[in-house]
């Protein structure tokens, strides 16, 4: 019967690795995917992913999930700059910025090797970018969560954003606007590969 061998093929997938999930607009309603490492537009000036695809843990979706829809009722929509991450693409990281301020160094586990982590943003409902206190990886004074240098309608909008992560159960970093994590990201292991499970 077609429906058992449907089960079956979902097994084999799950199977194989539970642990990465591909973010879509089908488990994080509304998301717009701006990933800046499959692209040049990122501190190293060249592509460290071979797609313009985010993988994240199911938990990580489940409150981005509750995130997406928060932000709705603003009137924006959730920008994911980048999830999971290779530790082949944390070296050229590394290398292109080596400050530990900023980076976790390739000799320790970086948070968003466990897939717990997300690097994000806003757009309004049309999928637009919006301004927001800085741009990506733009580790200055502007980058960290003291918003009273920044125009006034980006520091709102990075305040809105900070209360619907923690509200959802993310933790949030002092020197970047744009990173959170799942607050027990310490109880996950790295995930070296990526071992994929079905979205659906």
């Amino acid at each position: 019967m077609p429906w058992v061998l449907l089960l079956l093929a979902s097994t084999v997938v799950a199977s194989a690795d539970e642990r990465l999930v591909e973010v879509s607009p089908e488990n994080v309603p509304g998301v717009v995917l701006d990933l800046r490492y499959a692209g040049t537009n990122n501190i190293t000036g060249k592509s460290l992913y071979s797609e313009a695809k985010a993988y994240l843990r199911e938990e990580t979706i489940r409150k981005l999930r509750r995130v997406a829809r928060e932000l709705e009722g603003h009137g924006y929509r959730l920008v994911i700059w980048d999830a999971w991450r290779p530790a082949s693409a944390q070296k050229e990281l590394w290398k292109a910025r080596p400050d530990g301020k900023f980076l976790t160094p390739p000799s320790k586990i970086s948070r968003h090797r466990r897939g717990t982590s997300v690097d994000i943003s806003l757009a309004d409902r049309d999928g637009r970018i919006l301004e927001m206190p800085s741009d990506f990886d733009e580790f200055n004074a502007r980058a960290d969560e003291d918003f009273s240098d920044v125009p006034k309608e980006a520091a709102k909008r990075a305040r809105i954003l900070r209360n619907a992560m923690f509200n959802a159960g993310f933790s949030g970093v002092p020197d970047e606007w744009w990173h959170y994590d799942l607050r027990d990201w310490a109880d996950y292991e790295a995930i070296e590969g990526k071992g994929l499970r079905d979205s659906g």
